[in-house]
């Protein structure tokens, strides 16, 4: 797992004819928008880079280490002896993609070149000669191997979910500069579209004491991540309804230090401000974020989705949270999203003053532990 657009209509043009914005609703307008390829960057990079293997890989080797296992491309190229026509493909993938996502003006660099794997380092080091492979678009469910090339352009299919015995290097995206630009343009978004700023937690707390939710524990089953597209990175899409408004409100929160499944993580963070929400209860939905997804399309879609639900239902009563989740959750898999932002698991009608002790979610992937605090006034 790395590696989970309604009023999307709306965003696109307001005053479209009907037919229109119902042609931008249907499920291949909607993948076009929120879902982004890039496979097609990263294997023209791998490939180039697999053919210079002599020149680079002594270099790469030497920056390479089991606390870092991965480095900036377009930065590293600076620095090694690639010709100019290598340092050009990267760089024309590395902007390609990130105008793809939305995060041209947001980082000036993307693409990294990664290790699969700490158990690779040494036979990497020793001289063993590397494959060079890049994630594939699509349904990681769906794929049927894993294309990688090797020093002369040959290309190798590599088993989707037994890790190679042989150094395998990655053209990745890196996940840990992606996902925080990509929330960053979740927030403005909602902001956009009427929503109050996600408060910090020193302005929360600098008039008055602000009731909030802690994480103190999380442990995750399955992260849904395949070998090649390296740790996870989770977020939280917390929602439920405007207590000003007949209207949803989304928050996205970073996880960052969610990264493997099978471990607990004790973040002591706060993950529920609830002066957000009518009836001091809402729901949680964890994420995985994937590669592939245009990150302010994205939150324009779940925003839409969230509208129409509560439209649906008429005049919100707190049993409308429950429908609000799980009707989120119902639009995100499979046949919205392809290799997206995997679903992960939610957590529904979560009240402000419950304290929740080993608290499995509706999917049961995930555990949490969750107790309510005041954030104190300075």
């Amino acid at each position: 797992m790395k590696q989970i657009g309604m009023v999307i209509a709306l965003f696109v043009c307001v005053n479209a004819a009907p037919q229109a914005r119902a042609d931008a609703l249907k499920p291949a307008a909607l993948r076009e928008r929120i879902s982004v390829s890039l496979a097609a960057d990263k294997r023209e990079v791998a490939l180039t880079l697999a053919k210079q293997d002599p020149v680079l890989r002594k270099a790469l080797a030497s920056r390479l280490s089991s606390e870092q296992l991965a480095v900036d491309l377009k930065q590293w190229l600076s620095t090694v002896p690639a010709p100019a026509s290598v340092t050009g493909v990267a760089e024309r993938a590395d902007l390609s993609i990130r105008r793809l996502k939305g995060l041209d003006r947001e980082l000036d660099s993307l693409l990294q070149l990664r290790l699969a794997s700490a158990s690779m380092l040494t036979a990497l080091q020793q001289g063993v000669d590397p494959l060079y492979a890049y994630e594939p678009d699509g349904d990681d469910s769906q794929w049927r191997f894993i294309e990688a090339f090797d020093g002369l352009g040959r290309v190798h299919r590599l088993d989707v979910h037994r890790m190679p015995d042989q150094p395998v290097l990655v053209v990745d995206i890196d996940a840990r500069r992606d996902l925080p630009a990509g929330i960053k343009l979740m927030r403005e978004q909602l902001v956009t579209l009427g929503q109050r700023p996600l408060p910090g937690l020193d302005t929360a707390a600098a008039a008055t004491s602000t009731p909030v939710m802690i994480l103190d524990r999380i442990y995750l089953n399955n992260d849904e991540e395949p070998w090649i597209s390296g740790n996870a990175e989770v977020y939280a899409i917390v929602n439920g309804v405007d207590p000003s408004r007949d209207a949803p409100q989304l928050d996205i929160v970073d996880m960052p230090y969610l990264d493997t499944d099978g471990r607990t993580y004790s973040p002591n963070q706060v993950l529920i401000f609830w002066e957000r929400y009518r009836w001091a209860a809402a729901n949680v939905i964890l994420m995985e974020h994937d590669d592939n997804t245009s990150y302010q399309e994205l939150v324009s879609y779940l925003f839409n989705v969230a509208s129409q639900i509560l439209t649906a239902i008429g005049q919100p009563e707190i049993g409308a949270l429950v429908a609000l989740g799980s009707g989120l959750v119902d639009r995100m898999p499979g046949e919205w999203f392809t290799n997206d932002d995997d679903y992960v698991d939610s957590f529904y009608t979560l009240e402000k003053d419950h304290t929740y002790t080993n608290h499995s979610g509706a999917r049961g992937n995930a555990v949490v532990s969750l107790r309510p605090y005041a954030l104190a006034s300075q």
